[in-house]
Parts: C-alpha cells; sequence; structure tokens
C-alpha cells in the first residue's frame, strides 16, 4: 500500500470508516492525551472539593469562635445584669425601710402633738404678745393717724 492511498478499518457503527494515515501510534498518543486531560479534569474536580471543604472548615471554625465570644459576652451580660437587679433591689428594701421608719416618727408626732392639744394646759398655756390674761387682747397702736 503507498502512502497516499487512504487506509480503511471497520467503524464503531460497523461500517467502513477512513483512517488517513492514522495508525496506533497516534491513536495510542490521542488515548494518552485524552486520559490525561480527563485525569487533568479530575485531579481539578478534587482540588476545587478540597478547597471547598477547607474554606467551609475555615468557616465552621471562625462561626464556632463568634458562637463562643457571642456566649462569654451573654455570661457577662446576665451577670452584670443580676448584680445590678441585686443592687436595685437592696436600694428599694432601705428605701421602703427608711420610708416605713419616717411614717412611724411622723404618726408618733402627730399622736404627741394631739395629746398636748388635747390637754387644757395647752389651750391655757398658749397667749399671743398683746393678750393680758384669759382671752382678753389690748389694742394695738395706730401708727398710720398723725398726732399734732
Amino acid at each position: 500500500m503507498r502512502a497516499y492511498e487512504a487506509r480503511t478499518q471497520e467503524g464503531t457503527d460497523g461500517g467502513v470508516e477512513m483512517n488517513w494515515g492514522n495508525d496506533d501510534s497516534v491513536k495510542r498518543w490521542r488515548a494518552d492525551s485524552d486520559r490525561r486531560e480527563q485525569e487533568r479534569a479530575q485531579a481539578k474536580a478534587q482540588m476545587r472539593r478540597e478547597e471547598e471543604r477547607h474554606e467551609r472548615s475555615l468557616a465552621r471554625a471562625g462561626a464556632h469562635a463568634e458562637i463562643a465570644e457571642l456566649r462569654a459576652d451573654l455570661a457577662t451580660l446576665y451577670n452584670t445584669l443580676s448584680d445590678t437587679m441585686t443592687a436595685t433591689g437592696e436600694a428599694l428594701r432601705t428605701l421602703g425601710d427608711e420610708a416605713r421608719a419616717r411614717r412611724e416618727e411622723i404618726a408618733d408626732l402627730k399622736l404627741q402633738i394631739a395629746r398636748l392639744s388635747a390637754s387644757p394646759e395647752a389651750k391655757r398655756a398658749f397667749q399671743f404678745g398683746r393678750e393680758k390674761g384669759d382671752g382678753e387682747v389690748v389694742d394695738l397702736p395706730d401708727f398710720i393717724r398723725k398726732v399734732h
């Protein structure tokens, strides 16, 4: 067979396929090239999956750290709120005790005033400056009229 003559071989569909000088070494080269291309595609896909897995693990670790920080902040806020509420309760309790004591003092003072005002001595003992005795009033001087 001459180099310019076309070679034929049986194709995949059962018919005759032209083989324009392609021999086994070219087929092997193409098959190796296809195989290497598939391996590169698989390796690239594997690297992409590993990179995505790594990014997810980094994001997960960051999320766990952020959650731990938020929990610590929440615990701090809870303790602060608890301390504040305790101090507020004690202050209100102290104010209530002081108000109760003041009310008791005022009630005692009212009782003493009522006892003093009920006694006959209290009525007689108080006099204005110009009173003579048993309720008799002395006339006040008239400074408005001029005496000539």
